[in-house]
């Protein structure tokens, strides 16, 4: 008995590792012939300005690439990110392995190569990447570049989609009030686009909660120069409603509480298919193609999964992708509308083409992003407070101007000297310059209200004084004038531990 159970044992032991030994083998097996299946793949991480619509389409297609296949990049990990400092952080830290950055503007990507954060990419040691960058972005021109190189030869950066500014206007609104369809931003300054103190004919947004709209003031400025530039912005913004924010501006057309908007071409597009009585113009003589780049990180962590993606956004099928309803925006290449999906949107193909034209064909304007980023804090804030925070009694002063000009209260002379001191920035371009903003926020943003609230108030009473007494001597306005800047500069000594704030 003791043998049977003895012989059963030692056929069961056998029997068992037989088993297991064979199970062994076949995992063992199916792991070789199926390595993905037990690692987690690769992960690009990107930093960037893109919003969640534009990176979850362009994540969805590039993944499907039988390129991303074969390299096993299974997923994208976005970093949105605004501000230069949150790109600083994220782009010099080798153990955040930033591998790309993508989307923002010229100005961001040369600020972050100046600090050293870009892979520069070699004609030679990265001549597919090369190739296939340099070959997508057209040159543009010395005011609006759509690549960077470096002083050797190696591509910084390029643009892999464009952008243009201008305005919308809603043809209905304007034919409701009779009013013209403007070309130019000089024209919405003018006294015909103040309806009255209940109905604006502009939507604009206030500085702090736009980088579209704070990029339109700031060709404006360039464009016209510093003093006749916020002159036109303040003008502007007497005819105007000013909105917390770019979609506000834009909705604000497409549902007709307003006639003309100041928006980034892309919000054309959508205001367009949202209402076709809307229509998006580019100013002539005021607007430019912006670049939108991509570039290498410094840190790169896999280069190859890198490459791959900036190889399928810089492809016809990739450039295509910016063109789908809900992203709306224009590619750097025209190849995007010879594929397939492309060739289907035809209106974006013509306001490519539109595009090109209108900005080539003009005078340009001459565009320092050096300056602009120099000078981007105190335009944001000098608009703040010199505008937006006293926005009732800017619009209660140019109206009774305009009242004042059409009863002959006042002469044209009168009306144009009025202007000027209606529109007098509070602080030079020297001394925007020179600021550091986040260290003087408020010690600089309260005399500048109180600069504005002076100016205005100031049209006010003479206004007053001269529909009381219409034949006062229009000299008083220089005598006024004086007295005002006289007043500014007794703030000033008041505060001579911030002695750059104004004029």
């Amino acid at each position: 008995m003791s043998k049977r159970i003895s012989a059963c044992i030692t056929l069961f032991l056998v029997c068992s590792v037989f088993f297991f030994t064979n199970t062994t083998q076949g995992e063992i097996k199916k792991e070789i012939n199926n390595p993905a299946e037990n690692t987690e793949g690769t992960i690009l991480t990107i930093v960037t300005r893109h919003d969640v619509t534009e990176e979850e389409e362009f994540k969805e297609r590039f993944l499907a690439t039988p390129e991303a296949i074969a390299l096993n990049i299974t997923d994208i990990d976005f970093k949105y990110v605004t501000s230069n400092d949150g790109w600083k952080k994220l782009l010099e830290d080798p153990s955040k392995s930033v591998d790309i950055a993508w989307g923002g503007d010229p100005s961001l990507f040369e600020i972050m190569d100046s600090w050293g954060l870009l892979y520069h990419i070699n004609p030679i040691n990265d001549s597919d990447l090369f190739t296939a960058l340099n070959d997508s972005a057209p040159y543009g021109n010395i005011y609006s570049p759509l690549k960077s190189f470096s002083d050797t030869g190696d591509l910084i950066w390029a643009a892999d989609s464009i952008s243009s500014y201008g305005f919308i206007v809603n043809h209905d609104f304007l034919e409701t009030y009779n009013l013209p369809i403007p070309s130019t931003w000089e024209e919405l300054a003018s006294s015909i686009y103040y309806i009255n103190e209940n109905v604006k004919a502009i939507g604009i947004a206030d500085a702090p909660l736009s980088s579209a709209n704070t990029f339109i003031y700031q060709l404006i400025l360039q464009n016209y120069g510093w003093e006749e530039g916020w002159n036109i912005i303040t003008r502007i913004a007497a005819n105007a409603a000013i909105y917390p924010g770019s979609i506000d501006t834009r909705e604000s057309v497409v549902n007709g509480e307003v006639g003309i908007g100041f928006v980034i071409d892309f919000y054309g597009v959508i205001s367009n298919r949202e209402n076709p009585a809307c229509e998006y113009i580019i100013p002539d003589r005021g607007s430019l193609i912006r670049g939108d780049p991509i570039a290498l990180g410094k840190n790169v962590d896999d280069y190859e999964a890198a490459v791959a993606f900036m190889k399928f956004v810089s492809s016809p099928e990739g450039q295509a992708t910016w063109l789908i309803p809900g992203i709306d925006r224009l590619p750097v290449n025209e190849s995007a509308f010879h594929t397939p999906e492309g060739s289907e949107y035809t209106y974006m193909y013509e306001l490519f083409n539109d595009t090109i034209y209108s900005i080539s064909s003009t005078e340009p304007v001459v565009f320092n992003e050096t300056l602009a980023t120099l000078t981007s804090d105190v335009t944001i804030y000098h608009f703040h407070a010199t505008i937006e925070e006293v926005h009732n009694l800017l619009r209660k002063a140019w109206g009774e101007m305009i009242t004042c000009l059409e009863e002959n209260i006042i002469n044209e002379t009168e009306f144009v000297e009025l202007t000027e001191i209606l529109g007098a920035p509070c602080i030079t371009l020297d001394e925007a310059i020179n600021i550091v903003i986040p260290d003087y926020i408020e010690a600089l943003t309260n005399p500048w209200r109180d600069c504005a609230r002076s100016k205005y108030n100031y049209v006010l009473t003479y206004l007053e004084e001269k529909s009381t007494t219409p034949t006062s001597n229009t000299n008083t306005i220089s005598a006024g004038f004086v007295s005002v800047i006289l007043a500014l500069i007794i703030i000033k000594l008041k505060r001579k531990k911030f002695p750059f704030f104004m004029i």
